[in-house]
């Protein structure tokens, strides 16, 4: 049976860090408390997206510093100390917790690095069959990019974004890869919307398409696909049975041009599509809202 996959995933990993004690506000010599959980969205033409982790470092900028091992901790961690989630469980900012008010030196961190129990990473698709999902250089770990700070005697949150959109890939027949994109946010400075699709708009969808909103950078954009040549800042699938219902999240305070189509299933994340798109809505978010927008 062919399987094919179109992603429009945002996985976002939020990071707790409460600083407190020493001097020096980016020196490292104090210490900062830190909390890490994950949250994802739907991915369609699969029924389960598993990974499980077993490690999680943080690399700290100073000179000669070693990866700093947290251990995980939680209400899901299992008895051997790994977290093994169906990514597709996740949608709609549901967490799952990695770890709690952990001890960290502050200062600057140069990344955090989550490490994968070997073959666990796969998709599972509707007939039950299951494809592997290979690593980046073939390695059982990922990687965030983009550094943070942990000052002393203050308090920041942080969230790494997932961005999913291209990551997912299948490189030959029934061969699948994950090349994720993960970036640190401030979790005060990002913004989530919930929306709706109206039932004019919804109703021109056909019952073998796919139904979801695109969101651009700035107002009057006119919309494309994820290959095309403006860039896709995030995507969500439309909920048929929850009032033709979407969730966006995170994104920075900006202005975007919200679009909705039916043929999400048809975008393939690696070509250019020629891709319809049904309806706009501009959309002017600021810092830590949650908004509600539409119907669009």
């Amino acid at each position: 049976m062919e399987k094919i996959l179109k992603v429009m995933l945002g996985l976002a990993l939020i990071t707790t860090l409460s600083a407190c004690g020493g001097s020096g506000s980016e020196s490292g010599s104090g210490t900062g408390q830190l909390s890490l959980s994950i949250t994802d969205a739907p991915v369609d033409g699969a029924k389960a997206v598993w990974i499980t982790i077993d490690e999680v470092y943080l690399k700290h900028s100073s000179d000669n510093a070693s990866e700093q091992k947290i251990t995980l901790s939680g209400p899901d961690i299992s008895p051997e100390g790994t977290l093994t989630v169906n990514l597709l469980d996740l949608s709609g900012g549901e967490l799952r917790q990695l770890f709690n008010s952990e001890t960290v030196p502050s200062g600057k961190y140069q990344w955090v690095r989550f490490g994968l129990v070997e073959d666990t990473a796969k998709i599972v698709w509707d007939d039950d069959t299951d494809s592997p999902l290979s690593m980046p250089a073939n390695k059982n770990e990922l990687k965030t990019s983009g550094s943070f700070t942990v000052a002393e005697d203050n308090s920041v949150a942080y969230i790494i974004d997932w961005d999913l959109r291209k990551s997912i890939v299948e490189f030959n027949k029934d061969q699948y890869k994950l090349k994720p994109v993960l970036h640190i946010k401030r979790d005060d400075f990002y913004a989530y919307v919930e929306g709706t699709v109206s039932d004019e708009s919804f109703s021109l969808c056909g019952p073998e398409q796919v139904p979801a909103v695109y969101v651009f950078s700035g107002f009057d954009q006119t919309p494309d696909d994820i290959g095309g040549a403006l860039n896709v800042v995030t995507s969500s699938y439309v909920r048929a049975d929850a009032g033709h219902y979407f969730y966006v999240g995170p994104v920075d305070p900006a202005e975007y041009t919200f679009a909705f189509t039916c043929e999400a299933y048809d975008d393939d994340p690696e070509d250019d599509d020629n891709i319809t798109f049904i309806s706009t809505l501009n959309v002017a978010l600021s810092s830590g809202s949650n908004s509600w927008v539409g119907p669009l």
